[in-house]
């Protein structure tokens, strides 16, 4: 199956539609391939592991004939209806299978279907094997069976098409059923099977529709079984963290940090456009500066501070293109942040009621709102600065790109969506039988990939805008090449 690209993808309500969801239905955990349909078939992926493809295959097919032979009306060889035999059927066609495969082919299954629950099959096939060898074997198969395109599943898918056959109630064109028998016979290095695998693979999962066979109690037992008798196998990614340059570059950025203060207060210090821009930037070099100082290259946290470089550098620009348009666009600014403050403020006000030692200064906060003008002055905007969000403002500026690779990233990060708490907050189990679950990382083992180089990336952005407004001098341009 070929991956599809973004622009094929329809775009409605919002959400980015899949083609294929466009057109078809998303199939249920209990006839999803790996969850469901496979443990049902589980018993012939272990003949055919056991025995190698061509001798699996024609030994499978004997059998299906048999378990054809004594229930006729049985649409698909699922393992949950051939252990509801009653003792005299299930006795004759374990003897049957018997007199085809050795004993300790299907013998790993004991350890789920034990004496107590299944008396009949496990007597016919329990042996002295191991319980660690057994889980080891359906950990194996299980692991073989889970991709729904591997060459291995694909047989079984075969073997399941082949029973359906049999039943003389699924029906095709010919000149397809032709090629479909001739699988068995063919290598998987065929030219011919590059169109009769495909072909296999969407004739069994068509055969859904008229199955209803599925055993959800059967399916729910044998994944909660098997995931007990089992151990997880828990691995993290383990990525260099490479930041040689940092001590030389944050010399430099204070450097560059402590010229444009000092040109302020000597030569600007009642510029309020100057101010606005430098406030921007210095909350962006102290954001930076907590990287540095506290080791969060590799953090949660560190995303978060190239998410807020990005919208810092995105607002400067988008406030320098709009100036023209605006009276005082940056004293609008400043009082846009400070309605904010003063919005929490009057809800804590109104709430009469003390949160304890909270980190939040509210009677702070109150100096804050009313430091240059009364607030009764001050109005609240709940919406965005200037009407427009972030993604508007960074498309406007010539930033799309930054927004979609860099900014919706790290924006997973600062909300808790899913995505991001699977990649920094869960490790993933390696077994089959876990259904390769996740388990929390509370020993805090997955380090994120480095942000030092797209911090240093934005913050030269935002660095770069200051030179174009106000310029920077020779003897420290000279000094930022160096370093």
């Amino acid at each position: 199956m070929n991956n599809s690209i973004l622009a094929q993808h329809k775009f409605k309500k919002g959400k980015f539609i899949t083609p294929f969801n466009e057109f078809l239905t998303e199939l249920s955990k209990e006839e999803s391939w790996f969850y469901g349909r496979f443990v049902e078939y589980i018993w012939l992926g272990l003949i055919v592991d056991y025995y190698g493809r061509e001798s699996g295959l024609e030994k499978c097919t004997q059998l299906l004939n048999q378990l054809h032979d004594m229930l006729p009306d049985l649409y698909c060889p699922t393992l949950s209806t051939i252990l509801k035999l009653d003792e005299e059927n299930q006795n004759k066609l374990y003897n049957d299978f018997l007199n085809v495969i050795e004993v300790e082919v299907l013998c790993p299954l004991t350890v789920l279907f034990s004496y107590s629950d299944f008396p009949y099959f496990s007597k016919m096939f329990f042996t002295n094997i191991s319980i660690e060898d057994r889980v080891k074997k359906l950990n194996h198969i299980l692991a073989e069976g889970s991709n729904h395109q591997s060459n291995f599943s694909t047989d079984i898918r075969f073997l399941v098409l082949y029973y359906n056959l049999l039943t003389g109630k699924l029906h095709m064109k010919k000149e397809i059923l032709d090629k479909i028998l001739k699988y068995p016979y063919l290598d998987h290095s065929d030219e011919d099977m590059r169109f009769i695998r495909p072909t296999v693979r969407a004739a069994e999962i068509g055969q859904i529709s008229m199955n209803n066979s599925y055993n959800e109690d059967y399916i729910n037992f044998f994944w909660e079984v098997v995931s007990k008798v089992s151990e997880c196998e828990l691995f993290f990614i383990n990525i260099p963290n490479e930041k040689n340059d940092v001590d030389n570059y944050m010399k430099q950025i204070k450097i560059i940090m402590c010229y444009y203060k000092d040109f302020l207060v000597s030569s600007r210090p009642l510029d309020n456009r100057m101010l606005v821009l430098l406030g921007i930037a210095t909350y962006s070099y102290k954001r930076l500066l907590e990287i540095v100082e506290h080791d969060l290259f590799c953090s949660i946290s560190g995303r978060s501070t190239v998410r807020v470089l990005i919208e810092n550098y995105i607002m400067m620009k988008y406030l320098l293109k709009n100036e023209k348009d605006h009276q005082d666009i940056w004293t609008e600014y400043q009082y846009y942040g400070i309605g904010q403050y003063k919005l929490i403020v009057e809800r804590y006000n109104e709430m009469n009621m003390q949160l304890g030692d909270s980190h939040v200064m509210y009677d702070y906060m109150n100096l804050l709102v009313s430091e240059y003008k009364n607030k009764e002055f001050i109005d609240m905007d709940t919406s965005y600065f200037d009407k427009k969000n972030v993604r508007a403002k960074a498309i406007e500026v010539g930033e799309k790109d930054s927004y979609g690779l860099y900014y919706d990233y790290d924006s997973a990060f600062e909300h808790g969506l899913w995505g991001a708490i699977r990649e920094s907050s869960l490790l993933k189990c390696n077994s089959p039988s876990h259904q390769y679950h996740c388990v929390p990382d509370v020993e805090n083992q997955q380090q994120l990939k480095n942000v030092w180089k797209d911090c240093k990336q934005f913050m030269n952005k935002i660095i770069e805008v200051l030179k174009q407004e106000y310029g920077l001098p020779e003897y420290i341009l000279v000094h930022e090449e160096k370093s």
